[in-house]
């Protein structure tokens, strides 16, 4: 049943304004009356409110709510349903606030709240685990204090999302790997992973590869030498000259997979370059490394032009930038068929940037190939791979080599033009 409050209150209102007329009717004062009547009211109606305000002022509790009718009473109760909801809505957000606070300090991984001023706001339990942070004793202190590493303040100061790796403070055996991660009004979460497993795999492996290439160098090298200690037999009967080229072609194959696996394994050990490098005369290299081919791979098979910008180097590690080199003009020279013409650009771009392009008209890499081209092993053509000597290693070197020398490669292809572009950034440029 819908109740008209309203309806009540203009009846009450209306009984008083009869009420005092009739009154002020026989008596010689009738203004003096309906003023009085009114005031008395009026006064009704404030005793009304104080009691409401001072209800809403003690905490609404349900027992001390004003009895009354009309207006008032609905006021009252509305004030009263308002406060269920909202002590409701509160107990539903401390409950999420929990559960979400449980899932956050049941994670592996530390997480701090940090404010624009690198404050702590707070920290789950991993925090204290990996990095000594206590939610509790060390909110409202400046992590930079609590965790003195050069990385993580340079990370602090850059505010970025790149990652640095720090041994933990609490663990000198442990390897932490920290990240920022921004959020609205100049917060940020500092997410801290232990990575020590994954380091320890990384040594693991490397040893294992560097191990296992030293123990296959040896045999290989004495096969090889037999090999062609064979092949110059003026005695070798020629039905046994083809198999012996074959051998100590798989030979060389071989010795080649072997030092590509082990330059890959170094760069991979490592993120970043900690220093800018030497100097390189890319321009000087590229010449060198094109008349190479031009006298071996593409000796009559392909047509290279150049178009290299004398003066611009960079800052970097010249084996490393060479195996870019070499690896990208092989790889264009040995994936084309014969009558392919090749173009190598290196040249600067607009936003300071120096990128050497290997750009051929060949038939073109299917689109579905391209992600993948960097993956160790992969190949397109498998069968033509295998027949041209390649490791299935080089495109997977060039791509750590770029990300060591903070640069980047991209592939675009298309039937009559393939592109393999790799960029250095501004700050490693010299004129």
């Amino acid at each position: 049943m819908v109740v008209d409050y309203w309806s009540v209150e203009r009846y009450r209102f209306g009984l008083v304004i009869g009420c005092g007329a009739l009154v002020a009717w026989f008596t010689p004062y009738p203004l003096v009356i309906m003023l009085l009547v009114l005031l008395g009211y009026i006064g009704w109606m404030l005793q009304k409110l104080y009691q409401l305000q001072r209800w809403l002022t003690n905490g609404q509790k349900p027992e001390e709510m004003p009895d009354s009718d009309g207006a008032w009473e609905q006021i009252a109760y509305l004030f009263h349903k308002s406060q269920q909801k909202s002590a409701e809505r509160k107990r539903k957000q401390q409950e999420l606030l929990t559960r979400f606070d449980n899932v956050l300090s049941a994670l592996p991984d530390a997480a701090v709240l940090l404010d624009a001023d690198n404050h702590i706001q707070w920290a789950n339990k991993s925090a204290a685990k990996l990095l000594g942070v206590q939610d509790a004793a060390d909110r409202g202190k400046r992590i930079d204090t609590l965790l003195r590493n050069p990385d993580l303040h340079k990370l602090l100061e850059e505010n970025s999302e790149r990652k640095v790796t720090l041994p933990s403070p609490r663990n000198s055996n442990l390897t932490l790997r920290a990240r920022l991660l921004p959020l609205q009004g100049g917060s940020r979460v500092l997410s801290v992973r232990d990575i020590s497993e994954g380091v320890q795999l990384q040594k693991t492996r490397k040893a294992f590869i560097a191990n296992a290439s030293h123990e296959l160098r040896t045999p290989l090298t004495v096969l090889t030498g037999y090999i062609e200690l064979f092949e110059q037999d003026p005695e070798l009967p020629e039905y046994l000259l083809g198999p012996l080229q074959q051998s100590r072609e798989q030979a060389a194959r071989m010795q080649q997979i072997i030092s590509d696996m082990l330059a890959l394994s170094r760069l991979e050990s490592q993120e970043t370059t900690p220093l800018m490098g030497n100097r390189i005369d890319v321009p000087a290299m590229l010449e060198s490394s094109i008349q190479a081919i031009r006298d071996t791979l593409a000796s009559d098979t392909h047509h290279l032009e150049t178009q290299i910008e004398p003066d611009l180097c960079v800052c970097g590690s010249e084996k490393d930038i060479n195996s870019v080199i070499t690896n990208l003009l092989a790889n264009a020279v040995k994936h084309t068929p014969v009558g392919t013409t090749i173009r190598i650009h290196w040249e600067s771009t607009d936003d300071g940037q120096a990128c050497l392009s290997i750009i051929d008209n060949g038939p073109g890499i299917p689109e579905k190939h391209l992600p993948h081209l960097t993956e160790r092993f992969y190949r397109v053509d498998e069968g033509r791979s295998r027949a041209s000597g390649g490791t299935g290693l080089g495109l997977a070197i060039v791509k750590h080599v770029m990300q060591w020398h903070n640069g980047k490669l991209a592939i675009t292809s298309k039937p009559g033009n393939t592109e393999f572009k790799a960029c250095f950034p501004a700050k490693r440029v010299l004129d």
